[in-house]
Order: structure tokens, then sequence, then C-alpha cells
């Protein structure tokens, strides 16, 4: 496949405890300044198959950018998503850009001397939107070559659009105005800032679309269908609301046992918890338990 002909820009590997702390941030600001980005939040819908949406993500983006942290290392998902991209670099040269996120060089060398060797942006050093603007430089030369540093500063940290809202605000009616309009941009349960609104295929063959809502608080919606609920939701699932399923990992040198958190209600099928490993079946079940608390917590921001 050409680059030219590749759908998205930039594919997005991490884990989901990285998500609140640095990679939604890198997303947004990514989309802000115009990079195509496939992440999970922006491209899948209810339904999709994980695995198979992935495999499709990577073979259609021109880099693959991997967020390298402590959890990256310890988890066998994202280095199923890696070993996906060093196979593409292999035959395609220069695909996988890093970034270190709260690891140190010896802790990546550890894990993988090849990436350890590869120049890489350092969160220790640089925020979600400096590393977005050095990003665009090498994934879209393009755009950063047409707009002035101030310009783009002000696009990937979204100062623009606040700018816009304040200069609505000038006059006493302009702003009752306002306050009717944003309250669609404010989550219903909640009251949070809407943080992304896309539009997004309802169906495989791309005929038919609908718009998706994205809230700070994790309230997600796709067509007016609850995809994600916020946590102050009434109907938000308690923990209780899962069976817990639980593997042993008889060939797995690092983790001896795997816990799965499948949905008993509605609401719980919406709430993805992720999967918890440990070297006990109580260790994998903490895991779960701390993404679940992780969630719910959002909603006391």
């Amino acid at each position: 496949m050409s680059e030219q002909s590749k759908k998205w820009d930039v594919f997005i590997s991490h884990t989901s405890e990285d998500k609140d702390t640095f990679v939604r941030p890198l997303a947004v600001a990514l989309r802000n300044v115009g990079v195509s980005v496939w992440y999970d939040e922006f491209s899948l819908r209810l339904g999709n198959s994980l695995s198979r949406s992935i495999d499709r993500g990577l073979a259609n983006s021109r880099f693959g950018l991997v967020v390298i942290s402590s959890s990256f290392l310890k988890k066998p998902w994202p280095e199923y998503e890696l070993r996906g991209l060093v196979a593409r670099e292999i035959e395609e040269d220069r695909v996988i850009l890093p970034i270190w996120h709260g690891v140190t060089r010896q802790q990546v060398l550890n894990f993988s001397p090849p990436l350890a060797d590869k120049v890489a942006l350092n969160t220790r050093y640089l925020d979600a939107q400096d590393i977005a603007l050095q990003l665009l430089r090498e994934i879209r030369p393009d755009i950063y070559s047409q707009h002035p540093r101030s310009e783009l500063e002000r696009l990937a940290s979204g100062d623009a659009i606040r700018e816009l809202q304040e200069e609505m605000k000038r006059t006493k009616k302009e702003l009752e105005t306002v306050r009717g309009q944003l309250s669609e941009y404010r989550c219903p349960y909640c009251g949070a800032d809407l943080i992304e609104r896309l539009s997004a295929p309802a169906d495989p063959d791309e005929k038919h679309w609908d718009t998706r809502e994205i809230f700070h608080c994790g309230y997600q919606c796709f067509g007016g269908f609850i995809e994600r609920p916020c946590p102050k939701d009434p109907h938000f699932p308690r923990f209780g609301d899962y069976k817990l399923h639980f593997y042993e990992m008889a060939e797995e040198i690092h983790w001896k046992w795997q816990c799965h958190a499948i949905g008993r209600t509605d609401m719980a099928r919406r709430l993805h918890l992720s999967t918890g490993y440990g070297k006990t079946r109580e260790e994998a079940e903490q895991h779960v338990r701390d993404d679940y608390d992780r969630q719910a917590a959002r909603g006391e921001v």
C-alpha cells in the first residue's frame, strides 16, 4: 500500500493507564493541527472487533506512535501492536516514532534494544502540545511549513476556540445566547466539557455516518446512543455488575493469571474494563478493580 493511499497519518499505540495523563491530550492536539489520527476513542465504535480494527489501523497508518511507559512495558497487548509496527519497519524503513513517558533508557533497553536505540521524544521535558508540534513537523511537514509557530501553538492548545468563545461573551445579549448554545457542549449528567465531536461511519461499508461525542468525564455517545456512561449517570454500573473470568497462562513468563470482567447488565457492557494480569488471581483481579475505580472517579473531577 502506497503512502498516499493510507487512511491515517499516525497510529497511536498505548495503554489505558496513560490515556488521561498524556495520550488523550496528545491525540486531541494532533487532530487540532490537522493530523489524521487512529486512536481507539476516535476510531472504534460499539461492536467493532478490537483486534481486526487495530490491525486495520496499523496497516492504514503512515507512522506508528508508540507511547512507552511502565504500564506499556508490562502488558502483552501493546507488545502485539509493536510487533506489527516492527514488521512494517523492516520493509518500509522508518515507521516507528517512540515517546518515552516516565521511563528510563535502561528500562527501554531491557525491553527492546532496537527500540532504545531510536531517537525518542520524552514527556519529562515536553508536554503533549509541544510533542504534537514536533510530531507535526515530522509527520505533516506540509502543514507545519504553512503556518507560523504561534498559530500552530494556538491550534494545538485549543486557544483559538477559547478566544472565539470569549469574543462571543462581550455583551450581555451575546452571553445569554452563548449560555443556551453551550449546553450542547456539556455532559448531560455532570456538565463536563465536550472534548471531541467527530463524524464516524455507522455501518461497516461506511455508507451511513453519524456523530460521536466524547466528554471529559468519560461519557461517550454515538448518534444519541450511550457508548460509555458518565460516572454521574444513576445507571452507572457497579463493580458487582461484572462477572470475573480467570485464565491461567501456562506459557507466560511474567504473569500467571489473567482476569477479564464481563458485564452482567446492559450498562456494564458499555463500560469496558481493562484486562488484569498478575502473578496471583488476587493481583490480576485488583488490576481490574483499579481500572474500574479510575473510570468511576472521573466524575469527581
